[in-house]
């Protein structure tokens, strides 16, 4: 699920330029603090016909680009349904990013530029957004990319069965203005707004697609840079580059091959046998990548976390000092080291430290002190502890992460069983009320806001007890309302405390996430929320 089954320069010698005292490739340490403000988001923005994503500098001039190459990517996941609005799982973003092209895409470092929108512009009292759409493109079966299309996407993505629901619950109605504009009327103000069109709410599907939703759940149909060529779900997914695919600079590959591969040393061996031109790889990796001859390696401290997911429907969980009590009896350094190798930073709050969301307010709830946590257990009387079931992913970095955190609540009285799933099961398992609890990774929305809606909104579909903190609502809105990016981040700091007051989750640590890729990859740049679109990215000859 998003998610909560996510989670997800060398030298000749294999040794990495720079490299700390240790051997290990110098950690790529983001400016975290550019988060879009109003002024950038809701000015009218008229940018070149850039796809963003996260093309980088590259290494190699566009003329040593081979268009004809297939790059071959290793992944620690893969899609439950190619129906970007109907999905249960918001991790399948990843895998349907390739096929699917949103209204908004943005850079490496997370900020908006256009996509299947040109530009966009908020009105003066923010009642409105309009997005003038970009002219020339077709369907796959040939219908034009226009305003009619765009608000039949928009609106079945606001249906209530809907994932993408909730991201755009600021949205009220959409109007076609004329072919190449449309307009949002907007429920009050909604600074996320053209960041929540970057996720799946603003992937635009085929339209006649939308009359057997079976089939699109198995095979993409919309406007993208590749087209689903051969799958086999869970394990593999085979696209061929779009033909006439309207933007040049985004697309410089005949063919990209995801695999899903879970063991972490496997992924190694195949980059370092030519298997694979690029891969994922687990924090506690990233060193031995480093050592591969022959590759580049790229780090970056992403808004990917670890976190653990209590029912409250289930087991103790009902009770909000139980869920508090797992907080302090959880030591996050101790799981960074053993499970991560170090590598990220243990969790202060839903945000990484160097986010522009200060964690200010949430620091005292996650400090470990496992006193405290007994005091909290025996309050809810269950001086004796209590047992409950946690579900995790049969991928080594969650199956040790959940055994440390196994080990550490059982010093407190709580006698933890893990069960660990394959990714494409975990998640659905845990929304299927299957389990207790769920040890897993969320990768970070676009806007802060998406996230907190996505799992703690009542009616959020990843909102697995359909229970609301208090004051969550207000808390969100104020935050959305706001255009001053420092006080926006505190406003999210007062929203993010009506969810850990309430115990809702437990924040475990942040990923440092690495990936590998042949020296011949070029244009790769590790992006900040985590999903590895590789779009501008090429393979020289």
């Amino acid at each position: 699920m998003a998610r909560i089954q996510d989670l997800v320069t060398g030298s000749t010698t294999g040794c990495p330029p720079d490299t700390d005292p240790a051997g290990r490739a110098p950690r790529r340490t983001p400016h975290m603090k550019r988060i879009p403000t109003l002024a950038a988001a809701a000015c009218l923005v008229l940018l070149s016909a850039c796809g963003g994503g996260d093309g980088g500098s590259g290494g190699a001039d566009s003329g040593d680009v081979d268009t004809s190459a297939t790059l071959r990517y290793a992944a620690s996941g893969g899609a439950t349904s190619f129906d970007p609005h109907k999905t249960v799982s918001s991790s399948d973003f990843l895998v349907l990013s390739y096929a699917y092209d949103r209204l908004v895409h943005v850079d490496s470092e997370g900020q908006p530029v256009p996509g299947l929108a040109e530009s966009w512009e908020f009105a003066e009292d923010m009642s409105t957004l309009t997005l003038n759409l970009r002219q020339g493109v077709e369907f796959p079966d040939g219908t034009p990319f226009d305003a009619k299309a765009v608000k039949a996407n928009l609106d079945r993505a606001m249906q209530d069965d809907s994932i993408t629901a909730a991201q755009l619950g600021a949205v009220d109605s959409v109007r076609v203005v004329d072919d190449a504009t449309v307009e949002l009327a907007l429920g009050g103000p909604a600074v996320h707004l053209v960041l929540s069109l970057s996720d799946l709410g603003g992937m635009m599907v085929t339209p006649s697609a939308f009359d057997d939703p079976k089939a699109l759940a198995l095979a993409p149909d919309g406007i993208g840079r590749f087209t689903l060529a051969d799958s086999q779900p869970g394990a593999r997914y085979q696209f061929e580059a779009t033909e006439n695919y309207w933007d040049e600079d985004g697309l410089k590959l005949a063919g990209f091959d995801l695999q899903v591969i879970t063991d972490p040393q496997t992924v190694l061996n195949g980059v370092g046998s030519d298997q694979f031109d690029c891969a994922l790889v687990s924090p506690a990796m990233i060193d031995p990548a480093s050592q591969i001859p022959g590759t580049n390696v790229e780090t970056r401290t992403v808004l990917t976390q670890t976190v653990l997911f209590p029912n409250q429907t289930k087991s103790e969980f009902g009770d909000v000092r139980v869920r508090q009590a797992l907080n302090h009896a959880i030591d996050r350094e101790a799981v960074l080291e053993g499970a991560q190798e170090g590598h990220g930073e243990a969790s202060t709050g839903l945000f990484p430290s160097d986010y522009f969301v200060p964690n200010d307010a949430v620091s005292d709830l996650m400090a470990y002190d496992p006193d405290r946590a007994k005091e909290l257990l025996a309050e809810a009387g269950l001086e004796d502890g209590f047992s409950f079931t946690a579900i995790t992913l049969t991928i080594p970095q969650f199956v040790t992460t959940a055994e440390i955190i196994k080990e550490q609540l059982a010093a407190v009285g709580i006698e933890m069983t893990i069960k660990a799933l394959p990714p494409a099961d975990a998640g659905v398992s845990f929304l299927n009320g299957d389990s207790d609890a769920v040890i897993s990774g969320w990768t970070g929305r676009p806007d802060p806001s998406m996230l907190l809606t996505n799992y703690f909104a009542e009616d959020a579909p990843q909102n697995v007890s359909h229970v609301e903190p208090e004051g969550f609502t207000d808390a969100l809105a104020a935050a959305n309302a706001e255009e001053d990016t420092e006080t926006r981040g505190e406003l999210l700091d007062a929203a993010q405390l009506t969810v850990l007051e309430h115990g809702a989750v437990v924040p475990i640590t942040f990923n440092s996430v690495g990936t590998v890729c042949s020296e011949d990859v070029v244009g790769y740049e590790a992006p900040l929320i985590g999903n590895s679109e590789f779009r501008g990215v090429g393979i020289t000859g």
